[in-house]
């Protein structure tokens, strides 16, 4: 039985759950502890790469008291997380993404900005003709995680924040495995930034001077405006029995 909603993802997913998005969502599917509290717990963070999101959602799975639904909204796949914070958190270790985590004061003190530029340097450089292989590894990594979960009787829902990046080569037979899955939607052709973009919920309006420049259709949407998210995920989880 499923008792507990656990929202997974970068700061398109944090920003939902800051606006009580996971909440609200846990409501609409009427996901309950015994006692008939709401229950929904974010473990977003800013910034996060895909593995972060993967391995932290592992983790909770392993003890999380109750039935779980997860519901995974993956990042960009550029991104790349490396184990080098000095102070070690409990839950999340010493791992951060030095390309999009600033995390400077929290280094461990052989690392230096040089060596964060260096080490991004290098990896765009593999990542320019490696675009096929990297989603042939998330596809592999996410099937396991969806077998894993349902076989200790949580359910999972993973869908694509904003990232089009690979989406020209979702057609590539080697993609196959990603179709016909209902807990992937639509293959990871879908992307919920793009859609709430086309749906004209209102984005997030930046401070000026905010140093990132992104497309419209890839702008955070703002806080407290996920209804129609919601609305799409309850209709999606209900019509393929994700909790079943």
């Amino acid at each position: 039985m499923i008792e507990q909603l656990v929202v997974n993802g970068c700061s398109y997913m944090d920003s939902y759950a800051f606006g009580g998005g996971h909440l609200d969502l846990a409501e609409q599917l009427d996901i309950r502890t015994p006692a008939g509290a709401v229950n929904a717990v974010s473990l977003a963070i800013g910034g996060s790469a895909n593995s972060r999101i993967l391995r932290t959602v592992y983790k909770h799975s392993y003890n999380p008291g109750f039935g779980t639904l997860y519901v995974l909204g993956m990042t960009f796949l550029s991104r790349l997380e490396i184990p080098i914070l000095d102070d070690r958190d409990p839950f999340e270790g010493r791992w951060t993404n030095p390309q999009n985590q600033v995390f400077q004061n929290r280094w461990i003190p052989q690392w230096t900005t040089k060596d964060s530029d260096q080490f991004v340097e290098l990896k765009l450089k593999y990542e320019v003709d490696s675009i096929l292989d990297r989603t042939e590894d998330l596809m592999y990594r996410i099937l396991a995680i969806i077998d894993s979960l349902k076989m200790r009787g949580h359910r999972v829902l993973v869908y694509q924040q904003a990232d089009d990046l690979y989406q020209e080569i979702l057609d590539n037979p080697r993609f196959n495995l990603l179709k016909n899955r209902p807990e992937i939607i639509n293959g990871l052709n879908w992307r919920a930034v793009a859609w709430q973009h086309e749906q004209q919920v209102q984005p997030m309006i930046y401070a000026p001077g905010h140093p990132y420049d992104v497309p419209p259709d890839m702008v955070h949407r703002a806080v407290g405006h996920h209804q129609k998210l919601n609305e799409f995920l309850t209709n999606y989880i209900k019509e393929h029995k994700i909790l079943q």
